[in-house]
Parts: structure tokens; C-alpha cells; sequence
């Protein structure tokens, strides 16, 4: 739900008859998840709805689609983001300050390639925190580039290529924390790879965010990250693959493996599938497990991960097979599974229970 064009999801989304949305809208309405982040979602950059998920709910979520019962989601959240900022500094060396390449995060305009909280139970936006503003260069060990960037532009050049936001979740007597982030893709880069660097170094970031690292700061002075008794779920397109793709996979090996995350849903039994992806056949040859890919390229880009003081009943991967009903929602109209008709990524869903009161699972 991405376009050039600042103000174009906007008015994509001001009437109801777009196919597109209907059949994005009709999967959502299926899984029926509590808690929704929707990656590469326009809205302005400096955070807030221009009316954009507003329209989205309104027209398509909360009317039902292709058999689908509505949902409402009375709680959303637009952070800020870094996509289509432009630095003060040229940072791609041209001599230019222009977007998209100068943008602090790539985007054609501030708020392009954005993404968004949905949930049916409170969001505690006085609460939320974000590493949004964290200069890339003030990760310890980074892997920024040394002879890339000119001496101002590495000053100004912040880590995250949106936002790395926690935001706490109200679910009965319980709080539940999304840490959420969608860093860059590890490509369209040179020999330098400050995007597949760029990459690694916003898992790292996420990882110190779980660690509670000391040195951590938030965009309002507040230092470290995640209490170590927290309840908490990692959600994003987080552009990275342990077992295929261009990026550095240290990074995604740490998060997956990580003592604090769940196991069996990061790396074991209960690591999100699909009856569809099996007979996927991808542009390039993958080691990994086609039943857990999530994006038509064969790879496993995104992901619900719950912390392991959690107790996770099930998950799955939206990719129906090519005899299930559902199969039409992310084909085309000639039965292609194919982007245009909703997404090059798959919807994950993870179940969790939380002790949270009578009547809330």
C-alpha cells in the first residue's frame, strides 16, 4: 500500500471498489489476528493518519469481502519514519540532495513505505518507545561502511532505515509489548553493501533492544531497552533469511536463536507454515524449507516471533494450496500467484494465550 506519489494511497483508498485492497482486506478478515502490523503502508512521514488507515478500516476491513465476516480495529498507531527524509547531506555521492537516495531511509516522500499497528485491544501510545532518530555510527561494532559515506553524511545518518518502535500492548491485567521495525533490504547496493550492512546492523538493533543494552538511548533520553520479564512479540518484513537470500546472515541467525524468543516458533516445530508455498516454484534454486517461505522469491522475510516466557498454541503462513478456495485472494485473474494482485509477501500469524482475565485469550 505503497505509491510514488505522496497523497495516492490516500485517495486509493477513499472508495471501496479497489480489487486489490478488497482481496488484502478479505485475507485479514480470514486470520482474523488481535494485533496486525502491515508493512509498506504510506502515511506521513512525521507519523499520524492522513485519513489513508482510517479509509482502509472503514471501506474494506469493517465491510466484508469475498465471504468474509468484518473486523474492527478501534486502536491504530502511524509512527514516524526515516523513509524519504532528506538528509542535509548528500548521502549516495552524486553532489545531489535528492529523494530517493538522499532520503535518511529510501522513499520517494516522507511517510513512503511506512508501516502500521492494528489492534482490537488498547495500544498505550503514551507509553511507546522508538529508536527512529539512533545514528547508524553509535552502534557499537557497527558495519557501516568506512570509505562509503562522506564525514557528514556518516554524522547524520540514522540506523533505521523507518522505525524501531515498542509499543505496549493493554490485553486485560496483562501488558504485551510489540517491538516492531522493517529494516532495508539487503540489495541494491555496490560492492560496498551498505545495504545488506545497513540490514544486519537493524537486527542488531533489535537484539540490543531485547538485551536491555545500557548504552541504549530512545528518541526521549531513556536508556536501555526490554525489561528481562517482559512479555513481548517481534513483528516485521525483516528483509532477511537464515538459510537463502543476499543478506548477512549472522544478523537473523542472532535474533532467531536468541535465548529470549521462542524457539519453537523461530527455528523449530512450530515455525510458521503453509500448504501453498510447497509448490511455489521461485525465480532462483533455495535450501530453505518451502513451507515456511513468506514472499514469492522463496525466502522466509517475515516474521512473529513471541518471547519464550509465552505460551504459543499454533501459527501459519496465509499461502493457500492450489485446491483450496481461498487461492483466488492472492492471484490474479488469470490464477497467478502474483504481486499485483495483493502482495509479493504472505501474511503470518502466530496464537499466543495470555493469563490476561476471564474471556481473553
Amino acid at each position: 500500500m505503497s505509491l510514488p506519489e505522496p497523497g495516492a494511497i490516500l485517495a486509493q483508498t477513499a472508495t471501496a471498489e479497489e480489487p486489490r485492497l478488497r482481496r488484502l482486506a478479505a485475507i485479514i478478515q480470514h486470520i482474523r489476528p488481535d494485533v496486525l502490523m502491515l508493512c509498506e503502508f504510506d502515511h506521513p512521514g512525521t507519523g499520524g493518519d492522513d485519513g489513508s488507515l482510517a479509509n482502509f478500516c472503514r471501506h474494506y476491513l469493517e465491510r466484508g469481502q469475498h465471504q468474509q465476516q468484518p473486523i474492527a480495529y478501534p486502536y491504530r498507531y502511524c509512527p514516524p519514519t526515516n523513509t524519504g527524509l532528506l538528509s542535509p547531506y548528500d548521502l549516495d555521492g552524486d553532489g545531489e540532495r535528492t529523494l530517493p537516495g538522499d532520503g535518511l531511509g529510501f522513499g520517494e516522500h516522507h511517510g513512503h513505505f511506512s508501516f502500521v499497528l492494528l489492534s482490537r485491544y488498547p495500544l498505550q501510545e503514551a507509553q511507546i518507545r522508538s529508536w527512529q532518530q539512533w545514528r547508524w555510527q553509535d552502534l557499537p561494532d557497527h558495519l557501516m561502511p568506512a570509505d562509503y559515506y562522506s564525514p557528514q553524511a556518516r554524522e547524520v545518518l540514522r540506523l533505521s532505515s523507518k522505525n524501531h518502535v515498542l509499543v505496549p500492548v493493554q490485553v486485560g491485567a496483562q501488558q504485551l509489548n510489540l517491538l516492531c521495525c522493517h529494516p532495508t533490504p539487503p540489495v541494491f547496493d555496490g560492492e560496498e553493501k551498505r545495504n545488506a550492512r545497513r540490514n544486519h546492523d537493524e537486527l542488531r538493533l533489535l537484539t540490543d533492544i531485547i538485551d536491555h543494552a545500557p548504552w541504549l538511548r530512545d528518541d526521549w533520553g531513556a536508556r536501555g531497552g526490554l525489561a528481562a520479564d517482559d512479555k513481548f512479540v517481534v513483528l516485521g518484513d525483516l528483509n532477511a533469511d537464515m538459510a537463502d537470500g543476499d543478506g548477512i546472515k549472522a544478523g537473523i541467525r542472532r535474533l532467531l536463536l536468541h535465548p529470549r524468543i521462542h524457539r519453537q516458533v523461530s527455528a523449530g516445530k512450530l515455525t510458521p507454515k503453509s500448504l501453498g508455498g510447497r509448490f511455489h516454484l521461485p525465480w532462483q534454486p533455495r535450501q530453505g524449507r518451502a513451507t515456511e517461505w513468506t514472499h514469492l522469491a522463496g525466502l522466509r522475510l517475515d516474521y512473529v516471533l513471541p518471547s519464550s516466557n509465552l505460551d504459543v498454541l499454533q501459527s501459519g503462513v496465509f499461502w493457500p494450496d492450489k485446491k483450496d478456495p481461498l487461492r483466488h485472494l492472492i492471484c490474479d485473474e488469470q490464477g497467478r500467484p502474483r504481486a499485483q494482485a495483493g502482495s509479493d509477501h504472505r501474511l503470518v500469524w502466530v496464537d499466543i494465550r495470555l493469563n490476561a482475565g476471564p474471556d481473553v485469550a
